[in-house]
This record gives C-alpha cells, sequence and structure tokens, in this order.
C-alpha cells in the first residue's frame, strides 16, 4: 500500500497565499509599468511627427534651412508640391521631412510604368530623376528613413523593396473608428472592481493613438484620395 502524501501545514499553507498575493501584486505593477511605457512611447511617436510637421511648416514659411556648406549665391527654387524648397548646386529642388515621403508616392504615382512597389535605391533614383534632391549628409539614408514613415507605403515581400498601399485610406479609417469606439467605452462609467490608474493610462494611449491615426490619414488621403465609397460632407 501506497503511503498518501502528507497535507501541507497551515504555515505552508499562509506562506503559499502570501506570495501568491505578493505575485499578483508585483504583477500589477508590471501591468501598470507597461501601459505607462507604452503610453510614453506612443507620445514620443506623436512627438517626433509633431516635429516633422513642424519642419514643413518652417519650410513653407521661410524655405529649408541650408546646410553649412552651401554654396554662396545658390538661387531658391519655387514651390514644388506645396513646399518651398531651395535649389542644390545641379538646380535640384531640395526637399526635407514629410515633404520628402509626399514627394516620393508622387514619383511613383506619375512613374510612366505604373510600378507597385520598387527597390528603396530603384525609388531613390526615380526621385532625383525627376528632379528632386533629399537634403542630409546621407540622401539616401535620409530618403529610405521617410519612406518608412508614410502611412501608404509598406515592406513588400522581397528584402528592400517597399510598395504603395492604397488600401491605407480605408483601413486608417476603420482603425479610426475602432480606436473612438474603444475610447467611448472607457469614458462611460467604470464598474467598481476597474483599476483607474490602469484606464487613465489606457485612456491616455488611445488618445494618442487617434492623434497619430488622424494624422497618418490626412496624409494618406492627400496623395491618394479618400477611400472609394466616401461622400465628402456638404454645407
Amino acid at each position: 500500500m501506497v503511503p498518501s502524501a502528507p497535507t501541507p501545514s497551515t504555515r505552508l499553507v499562509r506562506a503559499a497565499a502570501a506570495e501568491r498575493a505578493e505575485l499578483d501584486r508585483h504583477r500589477e505593477r508590471l501591468l501598470s509599468t507597461r501601459a505607462s511605457l507604452r503610453t510614453e512611447l506612443e507620445a514620443i511617436e506623436a512627438s517626433l511627427r509633431d516635429l516633422d510637421e513642424r519642419d514643413a511648416l518652417l519650410d513653407r514659411l521661410a524655405g529649408p534651412a541650408r546646410p553649412a556648406a552651401v554654396i554662396e549665391g545658390e538661387e531658391r527654387s519655387p514651390t514644388v508640391g506645396g513646399t518651398t524648397v531651395t535649389g542644390g548646386p545641379s538646380g535640384a529642388a531640395r526637399l526635407r521631412g514629410p515633404a520628402i515621403r509626399r514627394a516620393a508616392v508622387e514619383v511613383l504615382l506619375a512613374h510612366p510604368d505604373r510600378p507597385q512597389a520598387l527597390h528603396y535605391r530603384a525609388w531613390f533614383d526615380a526621385l532625383v530623376a525627376a528632379g528632386y534632391e533629399v537634403a542630409g549628409k546621407d540622401p539616401l539614408a535620409v530618403f529610405l528613413t521617410q519612406l518608412g514613415r508614410s502611412p501608404v507605403v509598406r515592406r513588400g515581400t522581397q528584402s528592400g523593396v517597399y510598395e504603395l498601399d492604397r488600401g491605407a485610406p480605408r483601413r486608417l479609417r476603420d482603425t479610426l473608428d475602432d480606436l473612438h469606439a474603444e475610447l467611448r467605452g472607457i469614458a462611460a462609467t467604470p464598474s467598481p472592481t476597474a483599476d483607474l490608474t490602469t484606464l487613465r493610462g489606457r485612456r491616455a494611449a488611445l488618445t494618442a493613438q487617434i492623434t497619430q491615426v488622424e494624422k497618418a490619414l490626412e496624409e494618406a488621403e492627400a496623395v491618394l484620395g479618400p477611400p472609394a465609397g466616401t461622400v465628402a460632407a456638404t454645407g
């Protein structure tokens, strides 16, 4: 006859319960910290986009900042695609910030071969061939960074290849609707057991996401137009 396992002592049961309670408290602290870090990261991303927009605004108001080694006597080019640029030594229109990715999409849309995807080097060459110049110490790297930030461009299936995402405006609108719906749900009266700290963190994260998606949608519709079937509001 096999003897049964000994019954855990009362002291062991109490110690295990206390350990579990401490683990639960630690888990809650970690979840709260994770929510805060996500909110902070989303706020940083939103701030970076704001900086890009302020750069573009300054470009329109005063023209892009000239590099330290700019050739003396360089003439300013007229406004290109709604963005004031300066003429480089070759006479190309110099672009900075968001103007780079907007011009890149316009160049792809106007390409005679109508490609839906290009290797980023070929895309950069097409931009240069169209009369543009990317400002920066490493123009190709700057171009690639801006290409990756475009809401209507995504990575292709092959390394280094990027493709136009024509469904971006519709997807961004759907995402925006979902975010607003979730925010409305959080704004409703919370249950008595709700963690208010977690709710505040999620609400702040949703607000930051909504701002980010709204800006991406604005840019996507500016270059690709509104989704098919969207009816503009009339007064």
